[in-house]
């Protein structure tokens, strides 16, 4: 386990290294012969240079917005404590649970307490709260966090429904950073006839293709993914652990309760700014849901 400044030392590290990519790629092509050097040094079009820059820039205002601002972190206050271990205490008072399924609430932080059918209550052990639906704890951040999608090891933080939307426009951004700066590497080559030549005249030029088709696989892909889970109101993490999510796991498994249409998640993912009430959601989507025989 880090200490908390081996931790800060981690984050200042991987933010530098973010900076250092973004600035080095086009501070190649500024230096070599390319459309960006003739836009921006030789003056030949200001505008072309100008919204490049401008990109670039927004991505990089994206990217530490997202890394810096609280994802939604629940509050640790003394009511929510007292409240939690009660609920356990009166859990652990009416039922029983087997080895196996003791063994699963401590992998998961959580007791299971049943509301309406299909939904858990969840109590975290580490936090000592009871926890919003959604929210789930983050052994990085040590702390639970609303509407929790996944910790990113690339901006040392979580994303959750605080910095969602801001992650989602970084990786926009930097998809067409990526493609248009490609596109630029890539008319900047210069032809030769010998391989020896050539490689040595584009030898940065190389190099800024390879990072640019390894980060680029990474941050198209996962633009597209965050896009789809966008549209349909999921998150990471209820993407790919359905089957361990309490308030998820005794559904159908095609049937998403926090779905509300395309325009309306859109709407509230990228709009709407202050937390939401998932469990009152939960609730009006499970009795629509039961009042038409599906359930």
């Amino acid at each position: 386990m880090l200490c908390k400044n081996c931790r800060c030392g981690v984050n200042v590290c991987v933010r530098l290294t973010h900076i250092a990519l973004c600035i080095a790629v086009p501070a190649t092509l500024l230096w070599k012969n390319s459309g960006l050097k003739r836009a921006v040094v030789n003056g030949e079009d200001p505008l072309y240079g100008i919204s490049y820059f401008f990109v670039l820039i927004v991505s990089l205002v994206m990217y530490y917005t997202a890394c810096l601002m609280d994802p939604g972190y629940v509050a640790l206050t003394h009511e929510k404590k007292r409240n939690g271990i009660q609920a356990v205490s009166n859990q652990q008072e009416d039922t029983s649970s087997s080895e196996d399924e003791v063994e699963d609430e401590l992998l998961n932080a959580d007791c299971e307490k049943p509301l309406d059918k299909g939904r858990k209550d969840r109590f975290c052990d580490f936090c000592e709260i009871q926890q919003p639906m959604r929210s789930k704890h983050c052994e990085d951040c040590k702390r639970c966090v609303r509407k929790y999608d996944h910790h990113c090891p690339w901006l040392e933080t979580c994303v959750g429904e605080r910095n969602h939307k801001f992650f989602l426009i970084f990786l926009f951004t930097m998809s067409v950073v990526i493609i248009w700066t490609f596109c630029i590497t890539l008319k900047a080559l210069e032809s030769k006839v010998e391989w020896n030549e050539w490689f040595k005249v584009n030898l940065l030029l190389f190099l800024d293709i390879l990072v640019l088709i390894f980060g680029g696989f990474s941050v198209l892909g996962l633009c597209g993914f965050h896009s789809y889970l966008m549209l349909n109101g999921l998150t990471t993490w209820e993407s790919v652990s359905r089957e361990k999510i309490t308030y998820l796991k005794y559904l159908d498994d095609d049937y998403n309760p926090f779905d509300e249409g395309y325009i309306r998640n859109v709407y509230y993912f990228m709009c709407f700014l202050k937390v939401r009430r998932w469990e009152t959601i939960y609730s009006q989507k499970a009795k629509i849901k039961t009042s038409n025989g599906v359930v």
